[in-house]
């Protein structure tokens, strides 16, 4: 699949941004699951994490990092539906929803995160993208880490493709 056809889709709802996108992963919903909620396994493709696994329970990703997220889980039921409030400094108030599907031997996985303000649409767009690349290869037993430029060479694309002026480049 190349880069665009993987872009995920952006909408503008007033001065913030819905970001969606869809993914196919050749392994079990139950494998996609543990990658999204475990804090070994999100340490290995999105960085250290805290995860309460219950409704209303504290979740922290990329405490490791210059922009560590916090916040609640809203909707927690294993494997098919996670979804929490996400706050850090580019974007307060936003949610972030997984829902897992059954697809053959697969998984797909639709992810949306709303509310994000338009400002940050050149960050988390192009960072979700690597991320879910990073995902992808952990699941395929590769290295799982976003490649350093991958960031830059997606943002230039999202940017491009949706004409995101205006919107910050640099974190």
């Amino acid at each position: 699949m190349s880069a665009m056809e993987s872009l995920g889709e952006i909408t503008r709802v007033g001065d913030r941004v819905d970001v969606r996108f869809e993914r196919h992963y050749p392994r079990p919903v139950e494998t996609v699951w543990s990658a999204l909620t475990e804090p070994a396994r999100l340490a290995d493709w999105m960085g250290a994490a805290h995860v309460e696994p219950r409704q209303g329970g504290r979740i922290e990703i990329m405490t490791d990092g210059p922009f560590p997220m916090k916040g609640e889980v809203r909707i927690w039921d294993p494997p098919h539906v996670l979804e929490f409030s996400w706050s850090n400094a580019h974007a307060h108030d936003s949610v972030v929803r997984y829902e897992l599907q059954r697809a053959g031997t697969g998984t797909k996985m639709l992810f949306t995160h709303q509310g994000i303000p338009y400002g940050s649409s050149a960050l988390f767009s192009p960072g979700w993208h690597s991320y879910f690349a990073a995902l992808g290869a952990l699941l395929d037993g590769k290295a799982a880490r976003p490649e350093p430029d991958a960031f830059r060479k997606m943002q230039a694309v999202y940017v491009d493709r949706y004409g995101l002026q205006g919107a910050t480049l640099n974190p």
